[in-house]
C-alpha cells in the first residue's frame, strides 16, 4: 500500500525537518507527504512532486487564500459536517489562540471553522492521506480540525504529546487515551517488582517535585529567573496582541511586505491585501480592548481571595490552569470550563466536612468578571490567594483536583491522591481518581478517606513506566547540544517508521 503521510512538523533550523522526513521516507517510501512547518532559516528543501509544505502560521490564522484559490476546494458534504459535529465546539473555542482572547462572534467563529474544515478536507482527499503523525497536542483550530478529520475518516495516527516533564512526550494513537501505553508499561512494572532506576533527567524531575526540594522545583518548572519575572514574561506573551510595541511591529512588517510585493509584481494587489489585513487587525485589537473592560485581573481576584486555614480545616486543593492552555483545551474535554469541576466537586466534599480550596494560577492575566465572582459564591468554596505557595497547600490537603494538569503527578509524588476530570495522560496512576459525575466523586473521596498516603514505591514505578513508554525530544531551536538534537531526530524517525509499519 502506498503511504500518503500528513506530518505536523517542528520549528526547523539547519534543514532539521527535511532531513527527518528523508529518514522516514528512506524506510517506508511514502508516495506523498503533506506537512505543516515553520522553516526559520529557509534551509528545508522539498521536492514539490512529492511534498506539499503548508506554512504553520498561515494555518493558525486561517489565511489559506494566500496558498490557493478557495473556489477550487471541494465543497463540504452533509455526511462530513455531521461526522465533525463532536469536534466543532472545541475547534471553535480554540480560535481564541489567534489573539489569546475569545473575541469572535458565533458567526465569525463558525466561518473560521468552516474555512479550516474545507481547506483540510480538500488536502486530505486530494493527497489521499492515509497516515497522520502529530508532533504536538492539537490545540489550535487548524490542528484540531486535522485531528477530527483523522478520526472521522478512520485514518491511523500517532501523537507525540509534550508534558511538563522537560523534553518528554507521551506516545499515543488518540488524544483522549494517551494513557494507554503508560498503563501497559505500569502494569509490567507492577509485575516485575524490584528496585526502580529512573533515567537521570526523570529522577531529577521526580526529586524536584518533592516538597522538601521546593527551590529545586522552581528551577525545574520555571527555568532561570524568579517567579515574578516568569509571571511578567508570561503576561507579556498572553497580552502581546494589544501591546503598543507589538502592534507597531506587526503593522510595519505588513507595510514593508505589501510595498515590496507590489513593486516586485508591479501590481497594486499585494498593497491592497496588506491594507485589508491591517483593517482586520485593527478590528481584532478593538475587540480585545473591549473584552478587557469586562474582565477581572489577578488584582481583582486577590481582593476576593484569602489566606488558607492551616489548622482545623480539611480541604481539597483545586489549582486553576493558566488559560488558554492545552491542559484545559482540549485535554480537559467537556470540563474545559473549569468552574464545572468546582461545581461538581464542592457539594460532594461538603457532605464529608471537607472544604474546596480554589487557587488561581499566578500568571493568569484576566478572566471574565463573572468567573471569579461565581466561584466565590459557590457553596463550600474558598478562593485562596495566588501568592500562597502551592507546595505548602499540597502538604496539608486531603487531596488535589485538576482537569488535566501536572499537579496530578506532583501530588502523588508527595503521597497525596488526586481527582482528575480530563484526559491529560496521567489519569490512571496510583492514587489518581478519574471522575466525571457526583457518584464517582463520592466513591473517590470515600476511598481516599479510608486509605493512607500514596505509596512512594508505586509512584516511582509509574514514573519509570512513563519513561519506558514515552519519548525524549530535544528541539533544534531551544539551544540544546547538537548531539541531543540529532539523537532526537533519529528517535522520532524510527518511531514514525515503526508506527506506520504497524498498520501497513
Amino acid at each position: 500500500m502506498d503511504i500518503n503521510l500528513f506530518f505536523q512538523g517542528y520549528d526547523s533550523v539547519n534543514g532539521y525537518q527535511a532531513s527527518l522526513l528523508r529518514d522516514i521516507d528512506a524506510h517506508i517510501h511514502f508516495r506523498r507527504c503533506v506537512l505543516t512547518s515553520r522553516d526559520n532559516d529557509g534551509r528545508d528543501h522539498y521536492d514539490p512532486a512529492k511534498y506539499e509544505k503548508i506554512d504553520y502560521d498561515m494555518c493558525a490564522n486561517a489565511r489559506y487564500e494566500y496558498k490557493m484559490d478557495m473556489n477550487r476546494l471541494r465543497p463540504l458534504s452533509r455526511e462530513l459536517l455531521t461526522a465533525m459535529e463532536p469536534y466543532e465546539p472545541a475547534a471553535v473555542k480554540m480560535l481564541c489562540r489567534i489573539t489569546d482572547f475569545d473575541i469572535f462572534t458565533y458567526d465569525e467563529a463558525k466561518r473560521f471553522y468552516l474555512h479550516h474544515l474545507r481547506f483540510w478536507n480538500d488536502v486530505f482527499e486530494r493527497n489521499q492521506i492515509n497516515y497522520v503523525f502529530l508532533t504536538g497536542i492539537p490545540h489550535h483550530t487548524h490542528d484540531y480540525v486535522i485531528y477530527g478529520l483523522t478520526k472521522v475518516k478512520k485514518i491511523p495516527m500517532c501523537i507525540l504529546a509534550p508534558t511538563h516533564l522537560p523534553h518528554w512526550c507521551f506516545v499515543g494513537n488518540d488524544l483522549y487515551s494517551l494513557y494507554e501505553r503508560l498503563d501497559e508499561a505500569y502494569a509490567r512494572q507492577e509485575e516485575s517488582g524490584g528496585e526502580v532506576v529512573l533515567p537521570p533527567d526523570v529522577e531529577a524531575y521526580y526529586q524536584a517535585l518533592l516538597r522538601e526540594n521546593k527551590q529545586q522545583k522552581m528551577q525545574v518548572m520555571l527555568g532561570s529567573g524568579s517567579k515574578k519575572e516568569h509571571a511578567r514574561k508570561e503576561k507579556r506573551q498572553i497580552m502581546g496582541y494589544v501591546m503598543p510595541d507589538q502592534i507597531l511591529k506587526r503593522q510595519l512588517s505588513r507595510i514593508r511586505h505589501g510595498l515590496a510585493d507590489s513593486l516586485r509584481r508591479k501590481s497594486a494587489a499585494p498593497w491592497k491585501e496588506s491594507l485589508a489585513w491591517m483593517r482586520r487587525d485593527a478590528y481584532c485589537i478593538h475587540k480585545v480592548r473591549h473584552k478587557l473592560k469586562h474582565c477581572d485581573t489577578i488584582r481583582e481576584y486577590e481582593k476576593m481571595a484569602v489566606a488558607p486555614e492551616w489548622k482545623g480545616q480539611r480541604y481539597v486543593l483545586f489549582l486553576l490552569h493558566l488559560q488558554p492552555e492545552a491542559t484545559t483545551l482540549p485535554q480537559a474535554g467537556v470540563f474545559a470550563e473549569q468552574e464545572l469541576c468546582v461545581q461538581l466537586l464542592a457539594p460532594v466534599l461538603k457532605d464529608y466536612g471537607i472544604r474546596l480550596y480554589v487557587k488561581e494560577h499566578f500568571v493568569q492575566p484576566y478572566h471574565m468578571k463573572t468567573f471569579y465572582r461565581d466561584l466565590r459564591k459557590t457553596d463550600n468554596v474558598t478562593l485562596i490567594s495566588s501568592d500562597v505557595d502551592s507546595v505548602d497547600l499540597l502538604a496539608h490537603c486531603v487531596a488535589a483536583a485538576t482537569p488535566a494538569g501536572t499537579v496530578s503527578i506532583e501530588a502523588i509524588a508527595n503521597g497525596k491522591p488526586v481527582f482528575v476530570f480530563g484526559h491529560g495522560g496521567f489519569e490512571h496512576g496510583p492514587g489518581i481518581y478519574q471522575v466525571g459525575n457526583e457518584a464517582q466523586c463520592r466513591t473517590a473521596i470515600e476511598e481516599i478517606l479510608r486509605g493512607g498516603p500514596v505509596p512512594a514505591a508505586a509512584v516511582r514505578r509509574y514514573f519509570k513506566a512513563f519513561a519506558d513508554s514515552g519519548i525524549c525530544i530535544y528541539s533544534p531551536i531551544e539551544g540544546a547540544e547538537p548531539e541531543l538534537v540529532e539523537q532526537s531526530r533519529r528517535a522520532i524517525a524510527a518511531l514514525a517508521v515503526r508506527e506506520i509499519r504497524g498498520v501497513k
